[in-house]
């Protein structure tokens, strides 16, 4: 009897010793898949340089001086437009993909200015016109917000405002005078320089060669304010006269430009991270 239950017993391991051996032969539970490639952004934020170039279409207002005011003169002719040159450049911080900053320093010129008016002089008892001609340059510093609407094939539209502050100087202004009896006057004028708020309003896109250097192409109203020449001399009588000015100068500017960043921004398009797999886990079998 003993013997029949030790046989049984043997029989019960080793069914016991089968089953956990084939057990670990059963294969693994495979790793969970790995999450799909994290795709980065355009650009990330950072520090950038940039430089700018264009050509704008300048316009004046009005044109004012004192003594032609105040003999009841006015002007019959004048020069609403002039094209001008620009270049500028600066740095600025780009928070994310959506939201940069930048100051701006620039320099305007090649813009010219030119009036002829009709006057009384009570001097000669007659009416006598003055033609005024100058040149008009500009100094403008603006501080710059931009909003960046997303970006397609590298390509990513923009609108941006900026404030800040322009110097603008009127030099080589000259007044020829014509008196009705057919006599003639010269005068001029010394370099005259006008500061006031500027303002602009932008839109345009910008190309992402690579991950650290952007293309633009834009658009840009400036607001410069008003200049004035310096006090005008007439050469003839050894007389001076007040300065000319100009008044609500603004310019349409179509511009192109480049920003380099300093940062570490992602090249466009999207781009896989590589994903670090979790090792098998390792099994024995017994």
């Amino acid at each position: 009897m003993r013997s029949l239950k030790t046989l049984a017993l043997a029989g019960a391991m080793a069914v016991s010793a089968s089953a956990i051996a084939q057990a670990a032969d059963f294969p693994m539970a495979p790793p969970p898949a790995p999450p799909p490639p994290e795709l980065r952004g355009t650009i990330s934020s950072g520090i950038y340089l940039r430089g700018d170039i264009g050509v704008g279409v300048t316009n004046y207002g009005s044109y004012q001086q004192a003594e032609i005011s105040q003999f009841g003169g006015s002007f019959v002719a004048k020069e609403e437009s002039s094209t001008s040159f620009f270049g500028g450049a600066g740095i600025g911080y780009r928070f994310n993909n959506w939201f940069r900053v930048d100051g701006t320093l620039e320099y305007r010129g090649g813009a010219t200015i030119g009036a002829t008016d009709v006057v009384f002089n009570p001097f000669i008892g007659g009416n006598q016109t003055n033609t005024y001609k100058g040149n008009l340059s500009s100094i403008v510093a603006l501080f710059n917000a931009y909003v960046d609407l997303g970006t397609w094939n590298c390509l990513t539209p923009y609108i941006g405002a900026g404030i800040g502050y322009a110097t603008n100087r009127i030099t080589g202004l000259t007044d020829q005078g014509l008196q009705f009896n057919g006599a003639g006057t010269l005068g001029t004028a010394g370099n005259g320089d006008k500061s006031g708020v500027a303002w602009a309003l932008m839109a345009g896109v910008g190309y992402e060669v690579n991950k650290n250097l952007t293309l633009e192409v834009g658009y840009r109203y400036l607001n410069l304010g008003d200049a004035n020449s310096g006090r005008i001399r007439n050469a003839f009588l050894n007389e001076t006269y007040s300065p000319l000015k100009v008044k609500d100068i603004d310019s349409h500017d179509f511009r192109i430009g480049m920003r380099w960043n300093f940062g570490e921004p992602d090249c466009c398009g999207p781009v896989e991270r590589p994903v670090t797999y979790a090792p098998a886990p390792v099994v024995r079998k017994y």
